[in-house]
């Protein structure tokens, strides 16, 4: 048989096979955004197309080099259809693998935890991430609340108290940079949303910069690291998709 008569073959029941076995959560995300996903099969198929017509042009070419590198290349595009059932795992690998700042373990446990993990696609998962850091920097405001309203003591005490105010503000505004960055990305304004994301995090370092100025220990040390882990695997996730 010809080669590109096999491309051809090939290509296209690479496709039908592809299809079949794409699992309910992607027919799920088609139901809700049908656009989206028509968008990418018809650019898949289009591929498709255009490569059996490449094929077709050099059918005199015997080479085998050049139909296997285009049907690698199908198979990318393929792929890259098929991410629409990508899980907490595959997303977080991703990201990792993009993003060194990216600790895998913490990505899969965190996401793991969150009710709306299940079924999501990565464009979903950045949107958990940026959610997961509204509820650490709420909790870290409310922490702070917690110590200001016990009563005042003095020496280290007074320090702790001056820079837990301080921070106190930052870990508001950085609530609000995280459900900034949620409302980005859930409009898909990417580039917007990772802007957000990064801002939060650095508002987390200022904080830690307070309590090293004052030389005191920082209560909010550990809500500041999971600031650092959450804003980075928001960042990551949304820098796949965008």
């Amino acid at each position: 048989m010809p080669i590109a008569e096999t491309f051809q073959l090939v290509s296209v029941r690479t496709f039908e096979l592809s299809r079949t076995q794409a699992s309910e959560k992607t027919m799920r995300r088609q139901e809700e955004d049908p656009k989206e996903v028509n968008a990418m099969i018809n650019g898949a198929l289009q591929f498709i197309k255009d490569q059996r017509s490449c094929a077709l042009s050099r059918s005199h070419q015997q080479s085998m080099t050049s139909p296997s590198k285009r049907l690698l290349a199908t198979a990318v595009a393929l792929a890259t259809l098929l991410a629409a059932d990508a899980t907490v795992e595959t997303t977080c690998k991703a990201a990792a693998g993009a993003d060194t700042r990216v600790d895998y373990g913490f990505c899969v446990s965190e996401l793991s935890k969150h009710r709306d993990s299940p079924g999501a696609d990565a464009w979903g998962l950045a949107k958990v991430a940026a959610n997961l850091g509204v509820n650490n920097a709420g909790g870290a405001v409310r922490d702070a609340d917690a110590v200001l309203s016990s009563p005042p003591g003095a020496g280290a005490d007074a320090k702790k108290r001056a820079a837990l105010g301080q921070c106190r503000r930052l870990y508001f505004d950085m609530e609000l940079e995280f459900a900034g960055a949620y409302d980005e990305i859930n409009a898909r304004d990417y580039a917007a949303g990772e802007e957000m994301a990064a801002e939060a995090v650095a508002l987390a370092r200022r904080c830690d910069d307070v309590f090293a100025e004052a030389g005191v220990p920082s209560p909010l040390a550990r809500r500041g690291e999971y600031a650092g882990k959450i804003g980075a695997v928001c960042m990551a996730i949304t820098d796949l998709i965008k």
